[in-house]
């Protein structure tokens, strides 16, 4: 606690001042254009609220820093004290002020992000101070937790399969990272940049013999706020498409991360849904839209007496999904060739991604018209989370609800003919995962040209 005010020199002070003449009211040889605050007319109360393990010890109010400020430049200091040492009467030049409470922020050299560096901050209502005059009331300071806070745990099945060496880097917007190793317990405190929101997690190890690296986000970042993180092993399920990687094996999700959100400003206004008894799953850098690594049921499982087989593929003429077909060099309006695959489920299409394999058909080649080396035909997103529904659309490609759910989906890719021979000879690829309730197909359309 501040120490107790001298309550007999205030009133002494005021006593003084209402006796003396209104032209001079105080003692010779003070400056004229002044007034006088009494220390007791503020006081600084911290307000958090620490309900998770590892709480960081709060600071005593004592230690604060306590700036006047001109209150239309808030950039321009007057005078500052330390809280507990604030003399019982502050002389101030006539005019409007704010007073700033804060403790921290001090980050060190070159990195707006520290452990266990918390930034209080709080800020009095505009005031004025009247020549001649002594201001005894401006109220409460309450100061608030205004940085971001950040703690990484890691689950029991993770811990027995990482290395030693294994760590996670937080960067909060553009305030800076930290690296949080397996044995670290303390918190990270990161510099709040208004319209810079995003939290991103990378880990990076290696997990039950398997070198992984892996990013995890969550983009509404508030300040006051405790983002407490938990990695865990990731739960392979074969119905979600988010955990199959045709072509890339090795390359499938193996960590996830949850997200616990706690309000640290003593519930003073910041909305995080604390009492949530479940993790919000953050995003991965792959699969940007898996928020919750629940997969979409889709429609209703089969019953006993309606099992259902898994999806088939069928071709039409003149494709042979058996063996390498050869694309002619001349494809036109006057020389079309079809190449057409019909997909039948019996429950409904769940899950459909594309992945294209050739030496001709890169990444580039393929963004010049609209899509990328893999895509989802339901979300309309490629593996990196960009959105080609514009381009899958120009080409004729079934999508979203003409995919989600359907019985029968028709891959018509015969507009997208013409645009193989243009490159070459070369052996192309095009591996399609479909998912419906009864299971997964994986089929693959092998093309030749010449």
């Amino acid at each position: 606690m501040k120490k107790i005010t001298n309550i007999l020199s205030a009133i002494f002070l005021l006593i003084g001042a209402a006796s003396c003449s209104s032209e001079a009211p105080f003692s010779e040889g003070e400056q004229i254009g002044e007034g006088r605050l009494l220390s007791s007319a503020l006081s600084v109360e911290l307000k958090t609220d620490e309900k998770l393990v590892r709480a960081t010890p709060v600071p005593d109010v004592n230690d604060f820093t306590v700036d006047f400020l001109k209150a239309d430049d808030l950039s321009q200091s007057v005078k500052s004290f330390e809280y507990g040492s604030m003399p019982e009467v502050v002389t101030l030049p006539v005019g409007d002020y704010i007073v700033k409470a804060y403790y921290g922020g001090d980050y060190g050299e070159g990195n707006n992000a520290a452990f266990d560096k918390p930034y209080y901050l709080g800020q009095s209502e505009r005031f004025s101070i009247e020549k001649d005059k002594i201001k005894d009331n401006i109220g409460t300071i309450e100061c608030k937790l205004s940085n971001v806070k950040v703690t990484i745990l890691f689950d029991e099945s993770l811990a027995n399969v990482m290395s030693d060496n294994s760590k996670v880097s937080v960067t909060v917007g553009s305030s800076g990272s930290l690296d949080f190793d397996k044995y670290e317990s303390r918190s990270g405190f990161f510099a709040y940049d208004e319209g810079s929101t995003t939290l991103a997690a990378v880990f990076s190890g290696v997990v039950d013999g398997d070198s992984t690296s892996e990013t995890k986000t969550y983009d509404t970042v508030q300040p006051g706020v405790h983002y407490r993180i938990t990695f865990k092993l990731h739960a392979a399920d074969p119905n979600d498409p988010g955990d199959i990687n045709p072509g890339d094996p090795g390359n499938e999700i193996k960590i996830d991360a949850g997200i616990q959100l706690e309000d640290q400003t003593g519930g003073s206004g910041v909305d995080v849904g604390v009492g949530d008894d479940e993790d919000i799953y953050m995003k991965d850098d792959r699969y940007p839209e898996e928020e919750d690594p629940e997969p979409d049921p889709g429609p209703d499982e089969p019953t006993p007496d309606e099992p259902g087989n898994g999806p088939t593929v069928t071709a039409e003429d003149p494709i042979n999904l058996e063996e390498w077909n050869l694309v002619p060099k001349e494809i036109d309006e006057e020389h079309p060739y079809n190449c057409v695959l019909n997909v039948h489920s019996d429950t409904g299409v769940t899950g459909f991604t594309v992945e294209i394999d050739s030496p001709k058909l890169t990444n580039d080649v393929l963004t010049g018209v609209g899509l990328s080396s893999k895509f989802d035909l339901i979300s309309c997103l490629t593996a990196e989370g960009v959105d080609v529904e514009e381009g899958l659309i120009g080409l004729s490609l079934p999508v979203k609800d003409q995919v989600k759910g359907q019985n029968d989906v028709r891959f018509d890719v015969s507009q997208f003919m013409s645009l193989l021979g243009i490159y070459g000879a070369a052996d192309h690829k095009f591996i399609l995962t479909i998912i419906d309730a009864g299971g997964k197909t994986v089929t693959e359309l092998k093309l030749r040209t010449e």
